[in-house]
């Protein structure tokens, strides 16, 4: 069975469910839920817009915005009094650091993607990715010079075929 756009919807699914079990605990500020949200929307406009590789560019720079923030969050507001210490907590807390080391491999789903809707990585500036088709202009070049009309297809010059009709002469 051939499930379109599977790999975009893997990567909602898995996120989804585990920015939803990491928010079942209140241990995380609001805003961990906003930037998941927006993260979310840009996965539906990306599965939605199927043949531009705008949305998945921005589902792209969020996921890696969110590394960064989920870090923050995570450091800032992980608990260390004694009452957080239950199992639901954990778990939260589990979901949460496992999502945060998920996104790295979507962040490398979501360039496949991206280079496949026909996005470039040589406009990303990522260095060690390969980029597309780049002729470096200042670099100088030998270039051959056509020695014969024929090579250079120009109409002016004087070269005649041997089965050219006459030229027109007008009236």
């Amino acid at each position: 069975m051939n499930i379109p756009n599977a790999p975009l919807k893997g990567v909602f699914f898995m996120h989804f469910i585990l920015s939803v079990w990491a928010l079942q605990h209140s241990w995380l500020p609001v805003s961990y839920m906003y930037y998941n949200l927006i993260f979310m929307a840009t996965l539906l406009w990306s599965l939605h817009c199927k043949d531009s590789e705008e949305p998945v560019f921005m589902a792209l720079v969020i996921d890696g915005a969110s590394v960064l923030l989920d870090i923050i969050v995570i450091s800032v507001y992980y608990p260390l009094s004694d009452g957080y210490y239950r199992a639901n907590f954990h778990f939260c807390a589990g979901m949460c650091i496992l999502n945060l080391i998920l996104r790295v491999v979507s962040i490398f789903v979501l360039l496949k993607i991206f280079h496949e809707r026909g996005g470039r990585y040589d406009d990303l500036g990522i260095p060690g990715i390969p980029s597309g088709n780049y002729n470096d202009i200042d670099q100088h070049n030998q270039q051959s010079v056509p020695k014969t009309a024929v090579d250079t297809g120009s109409p002016t010059h004087d070269y005649i075929p041997a089965n050219a009709p006459p030229p027109y002469q007008g009236p």
